[in-house]
């Protein structure tokens, strides 16, 4: 289905996200700003007064505005990104996608005529992941408890102590041996998410509004299932975790089926989708509109810069290469330690899976990004962030997710 949608839309192949930790990334996604602007740096915080959200500029131009929000850490009194919203569902636990579709479509029903603007926020590929019959069992005829299998305890060491030691976490796995089973797990929460998808597609063709309604999949961040030993977990900035699907599709374009190979960040999607809309995008903002590279022309070349959660470290992406320096540090994750001022550097053409670090022998194109790194700090906002409101079932449930305060 994603597929489908984006043979009449636009596939990007290289979409880098700002953070690889939800509340940050949604933070850029939603205003368009680099972390070091909004300063929302993990789940535990707000967004700030100051930057104006895609929600609200679409709802002062007299859009309808919707959000159903699957995560506790992402309602409005946890991240101020409820503003600009006429309709906000709250989370109280993780909804499956079947039931935020049936939501929303039943809100589209209950508001039919005029311009709507809404967000989907679909979790069911984040840890744990838990699809439905028969989508639990599509990539997986084994016994995940064989006694004879321990694959999943000969790995258990690396995941953060935080993690692996929380009750949630621990009943999720509780008997399981196998780790090919968690594996099958996700990629049967992929298959439903896409099979939701398709759901939501035919309820708006059926009500004849498809050809009407510009829609975005992406995500707010990847997930590592083994790369660098990291399993279960968005640590670190390597391409599984901030390297993200994005497909665009906008009715009557005339750029059905396009794919872009350039290197475009998540800021991006606000001044696209206004431009496409004939709205003015704010003055102060970091994304570039897509539509001169959906229409083929020839752009500078971007490079993408992610930052990791609590400052620990930032990465700057161009077509062929991915800089990392580590900023602070610390031991979150047993395979992964931070270590202030180590730096990496992978040409992503010959490596694509980030295993060789060539810092030491390429010390002009280190020097070329940390230049670059240099300026954008030169160039940052740095806005006040938000007051959070955080009981400690919400901070319960963000531990079991692998987030740590």
């Amino acid at each position: 289905h994603m597929e489908r949608l984006a043979s009449g839309g636009q596939l990007f192949r290289t979409a880098i996200a700002q953070s690889s930790t939800t509340t940050p990334s949604h933070a850029s996604l939603m205003t368009s700003l680099y972390l070091h602007d909004h300063n929302v740096y993990s789940n535990f915080e707000a967004v700030g007064q100051d930057p104006q959200t895609i929600a609200q500029i679409l709802q002062a131009q007299g859009y309808k505005t919707f959000a159903m929000v699957n995560m506790r850490h992402m309602n409005p009194e946890v991240s101020n990104l409820g503003e600009g919203y006429d309709t906000f569902i709250r989370s109280g636990n993780m909804r499956r996608a079947e039931e935020s579709i049936d939501e929303f479509v039943k809100w589209v029903d209950e508001n039919q005529g005029g311009k709507f603007f809404a967000w989907l926020h679909l979790v069911d590929v984040h840890t744990p992941y838990r699809p439905p019959p028969p989508y639990d069992r599509l990539y997986y005829d084994g016994d995940e408890r064989d006694p004879e299998n321990d694959s999943l305890a000969k790995i258990w060491d690396l995941l953060p102590f935080h993690m692996s030691d929380h009750p949630y976490f621990r009943t999720w796995l509780a008997g399981i041996r196998d780790l090919d089973w968690v594996t099958a797990q996700y990629k049967g929460a992929i298959t439903y998410v896409d099979d939701q998808i398709g759901r939501l597609m035919d309820a708006l063709e059926g009500r004849g509004i498809l050809d009407k309604t510009a829609m975005i999949v992406t995500s707010d961040h990847g997930e590592c299932l083994g790369e660098h030993d990291m399993y279960f977990v968005h640590t670190g900035l390597y391409d599984p975790t901030v390297r993200v699907p994005l497909i665009t599709y906008f009715p009557d374009s005339g750029r059905g089926g396009v794919e872009v190979h350039e290197v475009v960040e998540l800021v991006d999607l606000m001044p696209t989708a206004l431009e496409y809309l004939g709205v003015e995008s704010p003055r102060a903002i970091r994304g570039r509109s897509l539509w001169p590279l959906i229409h083929g022309q020839i752009e500078p070349e971007r490079i993408a810069i992610s930052e990791h959660a609590g400052r620990n470290m930032v990465a700057l992406r161009s077509a062929r290469y991915k800089y990392i320096r580590h900023l602070r540090t610390k031991r979150l994750q047993p395979s992964y330690p931070f270590r202030k001022g180590v730096e990496e550097l992978y040409d992503l053409s010959v490596d694509p899976g980030e295993e060789h670090n060539i810092a030491q022998e390429s010390p002009e194109i280190v020097a070329m990004f940390r230049r670059e790194l240099k300026e954008r700090r030169q160039q940052r906002l740095d806005m006040d962030i938000g007051q959070a409101e955080l009981n400690q079932d919400t901070i319960q449930v963000l531990r079991a997710l692998g987030y740590v305060r």
